[in-house]
Order: C-alpha cells, then sequence, then structure tokens
C-alpha cells in the first residue's frame, strides 16, 4: 500500500473512498464527484454526469466488484481477475473525468467539451492516463490483497482510435520542452475540457522560438489550435474500426498532425526573421496564409454534436475483449 488509508472491505466501502483517493492519484485540485453512484442495466458501462452523478453498469462493472469481495482472499482464475480489473479501470477512468483545477466548473467544461477535437483529446487523454495508473489505483485502494494477482493480468483498453495520438503528441512535447515522460498526460488530466486545449497550444507553442520572434498580437496561437482541433477532430473516424487498425490509423493521424504543425511553426519563424522586428504587411500575411491540407488525410471541422454525459464502452458496438469507445458526453 503506497497510503496509510485502511483497505476497503466491501464495495460500499470501496465506492465510498474510489473519487478521493483518484484525486489524490492525479494531483488534481478538485473532483467534481458528488458522491452519489447509481447502478444501471445498459450498454454504457461507465457515466461520468455533467452533474456530479457516477453511473455504472450492475452487470460489467458492479458485480464483479461484489463477487471481488465476497471472495476476499481467494486464488481466482485469469477471466475472473480480468473482470475485477475491467471493472476497476472503469472506475478510475469515470473518475479522472470529474478531475479538474480549483476554479473549474462542470458549466465551463461541457462548453469546451463540444468543440471539435476536445472530447477526442479528453477521452484520449483520460483512457491513457488511466491505463499508466490503474496498478497505483489498485494498490491505494488495497485490491491487490483481496484480489491476489490481478495486477498480473492486462486487457487492450478502451479507445484505441483516441489513445495512441493522444500518447504520440504528449510524448512529442514532452521531448520539446524537456519534461519528464508522463508529464504532460498527467498535466492535461488535471484539466477539465475547458483547460486541455489551451494547455496543449501552450505546450506547442512555447517549444518553438515564436514566444521571442512575434508580437503578442500575432495570429499563431489560434491557427496552431485549429490544427489541433481538426486533426484531433479527424480520429472520429476510425473509432468504430477493429482496435489494431483504428491504433494504426491514430498514430498516423498524430504522425501528419505534427507534420502539419512543425510546417506551421516555420512558416511563422521565416516570418518573423525576415523582419524580427516588426512584420511587414507583406510578411505577415504569409505568415496567416494557412498551409497546405495534409497529404492523404482530410482534416474536416466537424459540427459539434451536443454531449449528455460522459460515458463508457457502448459494448453492443465494439468487438469483445475490447474496451472500444468509451464516449463523455453530457
Amino acid at each position: 500500500m503506497t497510503t496509510t488509508m485502511q483497505a476497503p472491505t466491501s464495495i460500499s466501502e470501496l465506492l465510498t473512498v474510489s473519487g478521493e483517493t483518484a484525486r489524490e492519484l492525479a494531483g488534481a485540485d478538485r473532483s467534481a464527484w458528488n458522491g452519489r453512484v447509481v447502478g444501471t442495466s445498459s450498454a454504457i458501462l461507465g457515466l461520468a454526469h455533467w452533474d456530479g452523478t457516477l453511473y455504472l453498469d450492475n452487470e460489467a462493472i458492479l458485480d464483479p466488484i461484489h463477487q471481488l469481495y465476497e471472495h476476499a482472499g481467494e486464488d481466482q482464475p485469469p477471466p475472473t481477475l480480468l473482470a475485477y480489473r475491467e471493472s476497476l479501470a472503469t472506475l478510475l477512468h469515470e473518475h479522472a473525468h470529474f478531475l479538474g483545477p480549483s476554479d473549474a466548473t462542470q458549466e465551463a467544461a461541457r462548453e469546451g467539451f463540444v468543440k471539435p477535437g476536445s472530447r477526442q483529446l479528453e477521452e484520449g487523454v483520460t483512457e491513457a492516463w488511466a491505463q499508466d495508473h490503474l496498478d497505483e489505483y489498485i494498490d491505494r485502494l488495497g485490491i491487490d490483497k483481496v484480489a491476489p494477482g490481478i495486477s498480473t493480468v492486462r486487457s487492450g483498453g478502451y479507445y484505441p482510435a483516441f489513445v495512441p495520438a493522444v500518447r504520440q503528441l504528449a510524448a512529442e512535447l514532452e521531448a520539446r520542452n524537456d519534461l519528464s515522460s508522463g508529464q504532460v498526460l498527467q498535466d492535461l488530466n488535471r484539466q477539465t475540457a475547458a483547460g486541455q486545449f489551451p494547455l496543449l497550444v501552450d505546450l506547442v507553442y512555447n517549444s518553438t522560438r515564436l514566444p521571442a520572434l512575434e508580437p503578442p498580437e500575432a495570429g499563431t496561437r489560434s491557427r496552431l489550435e485549429s490544427i489541433l482541433r481538426s486533426g484531433l477532430s479527424h480520429l472520429d473516424t476510425y473509432e468504430l474500426a477493429p482496435p489494431d487498425l483504428a491504433a494504426s490509423k491514430s498514430r498516423l493521424t498524430a504522425e501528419n498532425l505534427l507534420t502539419h504543425l512543425d510546417h506551421e511553426i516555420r512558416t511563422a519563424e521565416s516570418a518573423c526573421t525576415f523582419n524580427p522586428i516588426h512584420l511587414t504587411r507583406q510578411a505577415h500575411h504569409a505568415a496567416l496564409s494557412g498551409v497546405a491540407p495534409l497529404s492523404g488525410l482530410a482534416l474536416p471541422t466537424p459540427s459539434p454534436q451536443p454531449p449528455t454525459s460522459h460515458k463508457s464502452p457502448a459494448r453492443l458496438n465494439h468487438p469483445a475483449g475490447s474496451r472500444g469507445g468509451l464516449t463523455r458526453t453530457a
């Protein structure tokens, strides 16, 4: 155990401490969870609602946790341990949706979530972070003592169309900003949908020479944000594809997105270098002139779809054994 908290001995105790444990693990200022857990029977495994309520599927999520405590300390076969682990992974994922800084509001998060690219970024960040920290979450809750061997089983995780692209983008930004591995995901996960894109744009922009070269009123930041939103929105194209194909396309999308960003950055830096004190009218026009579309990749700007809550995967739409498409709607 990595904390002095007494390990939960029942599903009720587990759920009670599950949100605060997730918040402490993430290092977030606050959680919007209101403490309520509602069991459901639907194709949605878990849902972090905008009103702060956590909805969990009875059969797929809550029943395995009940069984975990009913058979505490007993050796279980890998499929049973995997069911336990999947339940806890969904629990952590949904709690991560509730996290944010001290001044965050659900209203602002909801407004940010419907903007192009925000759902893909938030779901990709949430799932990648939850995958990386699930073992520590299990350890902090003392589950490894209740279900021996639970940390030895692994599953594929959710969102194969989103997670690889988000991981690749985060790793590249860590390298460019001289940050430690995992820092970008950790920082993004502490933000709501209202704060994630501003932070992402900062990471891209501040990794260049532009802050020292161009005037504050230059439009480079907004163009970088537009490229990021378009590229991440494009990941929707692969959301219902088989996991391996979705992951491959996700990585390719990230590569093209990074290339597009680099093109825009070089264009802006060249314009500034041409006249480092004042952008001439001609150079300023060139800097604002955009870039050619990514080769072989259309980057449409989709109309935002009003969400209704933070949903976990719809099992009917994805292959067995995959966590397919955790969706967050409000």
